[in-house]
């Protein structure tokens, strides 16, 4: 079993982890839509809030072990110390019991303090039903960055899909439960969790946020899933690893030596793990902020942009809320469609890079470095420029029940479209620098990249006639940095020479005349029939005159073929025809 996995290539592995992303983001689609359909901008607002209070905290209770363990182990078994890195997983298991179990505490106690700090007080509820997700998405990571330092994606995969199938059936259910309470509890005049809400937009605002902590509580259980499967996987399925391999390795180290070889990795990582997630809490803070700053310097001017979109008797607070939780639920929503699928190559190149650098196989390195970024430019660049073509088109499609909302998210994703490009690419080239020793890179990059987004946030979103209008602007500023200063210190560190020509140039000219077909068919199919269908059709001719130009330019190329499942036949096909590079 194990010699299976080890011919595994990272694109192979990449692809696992991809297909398992897309089933995962299909329900998951399943989930968010009729969630935001059903609880609206408040509660997508209160909603988002507990996940983006999550993140971090989850980040630094995970506390880069994820990528220490899938490092070392990937590089033990390079090495053939395959008992060195069965301990491995025995110590992170411990260490992410303790993290995870102070995360859950920080995050439960800490809901109301989070929340008051935000200027968001109702929304510790959901913030506090989130809490047990730290802990139980801590104990996954031992067993997924183990399995993935093994090469062996299926684990990971599969426990992805389990996560996701609980969380659209408990989030929804529990969403729609919690909703029903609450009406039935106003409608009675009874107070709810000893509060009364007088006012019937008040009382509809104070609906939605139960449906958010229904729907968050949902998440929570689905993070219970993930861990009782991938626990049973392990221990009824094990490693693959036999008794004659483990026999045939030298003793493992002590456990006090892999243990601060595992901190030394996961400790900048942790660090480059929060800087990551730290952009999101600048765009909850200062967003939110500035965008109360904005109405009370000049709500003329700001509601005049919006007219007919925000609904009569919304407070300030509950303004900024409704415009966050449209950006952050729907246009966010969308446009993290496709940094989800680049992260599994980051995931997936990790052990490769590491492997081949820990036997100084340089070529390899080159060629996997090259193929990873090549792939990820193949799949983000035309999903961004997709976006920018299309994006009200594509949110009223997914969001038509909240129009409104909807409305006021397709200018801001369209915004966001070249961002996708900068945020998908910079997960894989983390992963490398990472890979290859240079752990500490992603988080100064990460921290100056965001103070960049701070800066552009506080001054844009602070200007009534720009409000939430310039929150993509920071995002796109901060991404644009990291990666040309990470492909600096990449080629620095690894004397890699990237032929970026090579490597974006292709994909670029096919994403181009991808984003035009789109539109142009879009505009035409309009004036034949009114239909959602007019959406998915030009996106369908966008994509097949994207595949029709990366072909004919050679844009794909062999020895990214042949680290496909199948790749040697694909390969043969593709050159028979005169269309691989």
């Amino acid at each position: 079993m194990l010699r299976g996995r080890r011919r595994q290539s990272f694109l192979h592995g990449a692809v696992i982890l991809g297909v398992a992303t897309v089933v995962v983001k299909l329900i998951g689609a399943m989930f968010k839509i009729p969630l935001t359909n059903l609880i609206g901008g408040v509660g997508m607002g209160d909603f988002t809030i507990a996940y983006d209070i999550f993140r971090p905290l989850n980040s630094l209770a995970i506390a880069g072990l994820p990528v220490a363990v899938s490092k070392l182990v990937s590089e033990q078994a390079a090495t053939g110390r395959l008992r060195d890195a069965r301990k491995i997983l025995h110590l992170s298991t411990l260490l992410f019991l303790v993290t995870g179990a102070a995360g859950f505490v920080v995050m439960f106690f800490g809901a109301r303090l989070f929340a008051g700090f935000l200027k968001s007080p109702d929304s510790y509820l959901t913030i506090a039903a989130l809490s047990p997700a730290v802990f139980f998405c801590c104990m996954m990571s031992a067993y997924r960055g183990y399995y993935q330092g093994l090469k062996n994606m299926y684990p990971t995969a599969l426990s992805q899909m389990v996560e996701a199938a609980v969380k659209l059936l408990c989030g929804i259910a529990l969403s729609v439960l919690f909703m029903a309470f609450a009406r039935g509890s106003l409608a009675s005049g009874e107070s709810v969790l000893h509060t009364l809400y007088p006012g019937a937009s008040q009382d509809e605002v104070m609906v939605y946020q139960f449906g958010a902590v229904g729907a968050v509580l949902g998440v929570a259980l689905s993070t219970l899933a993930g861990t009782v499967f991938l626990f049973l996987r392990h221990h009824l399925g094990g490693d693959g690893l036999t008794r004659e391999e483990l026999a045939a390795c030298p003793p493992p180290a002590s456990s006090r030596v892999l243990l601060k070889r595992m901190v030394l990795i996961a400790v900048p990582v942790c660090l480059g793990s929060v800087a990551t997630h730290l952009t999101t809490l600048i765009d909850l803070m200062s967003i939110m902020n500035r965008l109360d700053h904005a109405m009370t310097g000049n709500a003329q001017a700001l509601l005049s942009m919006y007219q007919g979109l925000i609904p009569q008797g919304y407070s300030v607070t509950d303004v900024s809320k409704y415009l966050y939780g449209s950006y952050s639920g729907i246009a966010v929503n969308i446009f993290n469609l496709v940094p989800s699928l680049t992260t599994t190559l980051g995931v997936s190149i990790l052990p490769a890079v590491a492997g081949a650098f820990a036997t100084r196989n340089l070529p390899e390195v080159k060629r996997n470095v090259e193929s990873v970024l090549r792939v990820t430019a193949m799949v983000a660049i035309p999903a961004g420029l997709g976006f920018m073509a299309l994006s009200e088109p594509i949110t009223m499609l997914l969001y038509g029940s909240k129009p409104m909302e909807a409305m006021i998210a397709a200018p801001l994703l369209r915004s966001l479209g070249l961002s996708v490009i900068f945020v998908s690419l910079t997960t894989p080239i983390n992963a490398v620098l990472q890979a290859v020793g240079r752990v500490s890179v992603p988080v100064k990059l990460m921290v100056l990249g965001g103070a960049l987004k701070l800066a552009v946030n506080f001054v844009l979103v602070g200007i009534p006639g720009v409000n939430i209008q310039g929150a993509p602007v920071g995002t796109a500023a901060c991404y644009l940095l990291i990666v040309l200063l990470s492909l600096w210190v990449l080629r620095r560190a690894t004397s890699v020479q990237i032929s970026y020509l090579r490597v974006f140039g292709k994909p670029l000219l096919a994403g181009i005349a991808c984003a035009f077909a789109a539109n142009a068919s879009y505009g035409l199919l309009l004036r034949a029939f009114e239909s959602r269908l007019v959406t998915l059709l030009a996106i369908g001719i966008g994509m097949l005159f994207y595949a029709a130009v990366l072909l004919l330019c050679k844009g794909i190329y062999r020895e990214d073929v042949l680290m496909l499942p199948g790749g040697e036949k694909i390969a043969k096909i593709l050159e028979k025809h005169g269309l691989i590079g």
